[in-house]
């Protein structure tokens, strides 16, 4: 016996909710997918950022060293600053100004890494929340994710 039209009319209604609900797995997929590649991102470039924060410092200390040494010298010695390869004579209060120059770069730079930092640690912790109530938004999602090896 043949099926009637209504029954094969609910069961192309049944695939249709199948696909609907694979549709939307998938659509959280790519969801998920986007976020950990934003959170990735994002906490890639705030590492760059701490270690520009890092030199930064050691300049700043290195700068306070020579410094240190060359106050002690009397301003007649003879001083030579390297470039590139190369030695150039240079009075002690040019090295000194030099110096001074750097750290006040170095500072500003410490500033806006900072700065930058606070905002780029602001959306780790918003991208962080954004996963969070997707997958507990979707529990399809979580299952479909340890089956595809994201999450042990």
């Amino acid at each position: 016996s043949l099926p009637s039209p209504a029954a094969g009319r609910k069961e192309g209604r049944d695939d249709d909710a199948g696909e609907m609900a694979a549709s939307e797995e998938s659509d959280a997929m790519k969801q998920f997918k986007e976020l950990q590649s934003k959170y990735i991102e994002t906490t890639q470039r705030n590492k760059r950022l701490k270690d520009i924060v890092l030199k930064s410092k050691q300049d700043i200390h290195r700068a306070a060293l020579t410094g240190t040494e060359l106050s002690n010298l009397p301003e007649d010695i003879p001083c030579y600053e390297p470039v590139g390869r190369s030695f150039v004579r240079e009075p002690v209060a040019t090295i000194m100004s030099k110096l001074q120059d750097n750290v006040k770069k170095a500072g500003e730079e410490i500033e806006k890494a900072e700065g930058q930092s606070v905002h780029l640690q602001k959306v780790i912790n918003e991208t962080e929340t954004n996963i969070r109530e997707l997958l507990a938004a979707n529990p399809g999602l979580q299952e479909e994710l340890l089956k595809n090896g994201y999450v042990q």
